[in-house]
């Protein structure tokens, strides 16, 4: 199978960057793209003010749903602290969840599902915030949502585990492979006039290759051997450079 991809904007909120997020809404619409867009439901992390709160927020995210874009919950506040929980992706030692006992983790991630459902948006994605999170935050997804995807993970193609589909997020920039389901993970808030000239020159050179979750073959098992080992490498290439900074 020929490599294809998908689009993720991560930390959407009411206080969120809405002109990025309009030229980089723009840019998508003009390429056919439809992306994973992950929404924090409450913020409180200040990392994450950028401007006033905006009372049309939802509107907006109930506009993006209604154009085929994919909502996922992304948390429910956003705010982190430190943890030594072993975690699902090692990246950082920081989480919303991890570290959390059950029943914490699933009254925050209730919380966050009912402030969807009083909006009318029904999230169909998991997406934790600075991808932390331990195997208590997978069951209290299960037990408070009816998400079955999560967004996250290091392998070249789909994989089912902890009764939950993953559709793998390994890359922040399009890049060329030659095979499997790849994701690129990126933050409007953040994204310069350079940042999004390059997004739209690097859409039109993958037009074809874009892909939606709903046209993503959702795998039965667990991964793959190619799966697996590029998993290894790609530890092994983040291991090097977190050593070296």
């Amino acid at each position: 199978m020929s490599a294809c991809y998908l689009i993720r904007l991560d930390d959407a909120c009411a206080t969120m960057r809405r002109d990025r997020w309009s030229r980089v809404e723009a840019i998508l619409d003009a390429h056919g793209v439809q992306p994973i867009v992950a929404v924090v439901p409450d913020n409180r992390d200040p990392a994450l003010d950028h401007e006033q709160p905006d009372t049309g927020f939802w509107d907006r995210v109930r506009a993006w749903a209604a154009k085929g874009w994919n909502v996922a919950m992304h948390g429910y506040q956003h705010v982190m602290h430190a943890t030594d929980s072993r975690l699902v992706l090692p990246f950082y030692r920081r989480s919303e969840f991890a570290g959390l006992d059950l029943e914490a983790q699933a009254r925050k991630i209730a919380a966050s599902w009912q402030l969807f459902a009083a909006q009318g948006v029904r999230p169909d994605v998991w997406v934790a915030p600075a991808h932390s999170f331990d195997l208590l935050t997978l069951r209290a997804v299960r037990r408070e949502t009816p998400i079955r995807i999560v967004s996250d993970g290091i392998s070249s193609d789909t994989w089912f585990e902890h009764d939950l589909h993953w559709i793998p997020q390994q890359l922040w920039s399009l890049a060329p492979r030659p095979w499997g389901v790849w994701t690129v993970c990126l933050h409007p808030n953040t994204m310069d006039e350079a940042a999004l000239d390059s997004l739209d020159r690097s859409l039109a050179a993958y037009r074809g290759r874009l892909t939606r979750v709903c046209d993503v073959p959702l795998r039965s098992g667990r991964k793959s051997v190619l799966g697996r080992l590029y998993g290894r490498y790609f530890w092994w290439r983040w291991r090097r450079a977190t050593q070296a900074s």
